[in-house]
């Protein structure tokens, strides 16, 4: 039976700091795709898989190294995807890794002078898309590498089954990706994933994918809860289907947060989380309320690792 992982105990804030805005660094040791051999994944699934979703956190959090071939020999020792691509452009970046049954398309997540957008609200705005609105710089992002993604993807065999993943800004990325593609996509995990667009948008992709889309939610992870639902008048921030929400316990379910609305209860304003985020840099040093440091890309792929290891698939 697969043991469980614990995840740090009362890191430091600096250690806090760089596992949240530095994942790369993994301070930690934790080695992605560990006996992922013994625990593969299973590219057929048409509903939730706790394995699958533990690969697919793995290759999220993988997404943040800038070691390239670092990153090609892990996926090729450890998870059997013998062919990896890099893709780049514009501040997107991500890789498409596959081998003739498998591709785990697996984006970037925000970096750490990305954080200003995340709560910036002029950024927020939306704008008219293949499928409903979406947030203007998720769909700009995507487009800084859709000439070079689609083009790996189309070279893929017909009998590959690609699924995509991201973490934070790289779920958004995954989720867009998914709509675009439509049937060629398998399924998509995401981790700390953002509203990405209105209704129409949430709508045509829980059609799409059902069973095979699956969201996790760390606990408070205050990315989650942005952009803010009513951000604009005209429309509606709605998130997809289908919630996976992990507690203060590592425990993942079905529920909804306890408190679902507590960002603009407690702020009001989103400018306060961004200048938290600031505070945590400064000298004196400002403790990270658990909101950002759930937001953390190892912990989601501890976590479904631990949910896999308790309860099998």
């Amino acid at each position: 039976m697969p043991q469980k992982k614990p995840l740090p105990v009362d890191p430091t804030l600096a250690v806090q700091l760089d596992l949240l805005l530095h994942p790369e660094h993994n301070t930690t040791g934790y080695a992605a795709f560990e006996d992922a051999m013994a625990h593969p994944f299973t590219p057929e699934a048409t509903t939730w898989s706790r394995v699958n979703a533990w690969w697919l956190a793995d290759a999220s959090w993988l997404a943040y190294s800038h070691d390239n071939a670092e990153v090609k020999r892990i996926l090729a020792v450890r998870a059997g995807l013998t062919s990896c691509t890099f893709i780049a452009g514009g501040g997107t970046s991500g890789y498409i890794a596959h081998n003739n049954d498998l591709a785990i398309v697996a984006f970037r997540g925000t970096q750490p002078d990305d954080w200003h957008d995340l709560f910036d609200l002029a950024g927020l705005l939306p704008e008219r898309w293949d499928v409903g609105l979406v947030h203007h710089g998720f769909a700009d992002a995507l487009t800084n590498v859709w000439s070079q993604l689609h083009a790996e993807l189309s070279a893929l065999p017909s009998t590959c089954r690609i699924w995509l993943t991201g973490h934070s800004l790289g779920a958004a990325l995954a989720s867009l990706t998914a709509v675009r593609i439509g049937s060629r996509a398998s399924g998509v995990y995401t981790y700390g994933a953002p509203r990405v667009g209105d209704s129409v948008f949430a709508t045509h992709f829980n059609q799409a994918f059902q069973e095979t889309s699956i969201r996790y939610v760390n606990d408070h992870d205050v990315v989650t809860h942005v952009p803010p639902e009513h951000v604009v008048p005209f429309m509606r921030y709605t998130h997809t289907d289908h919630l996976r929400w992990i507690d203060q316990n590592g425990q993942v379910g079905t529920a909804h947060p306890t408190v679902e609305h507590f960002v603009l209860h407690l702020f009001g304003k989103m400018e306060a989380l961004l200048r938290m985020v600031n505070l945590a840099h400064e000298p004196a040093g400002f403790p990270l309320p658990d909101m950002f440091t759930d937001h953390t890309p190892l912990y989601y792929a501890l976590h479904t690792w631990n949910d896999f290891a308790t309860n099998g698939d």
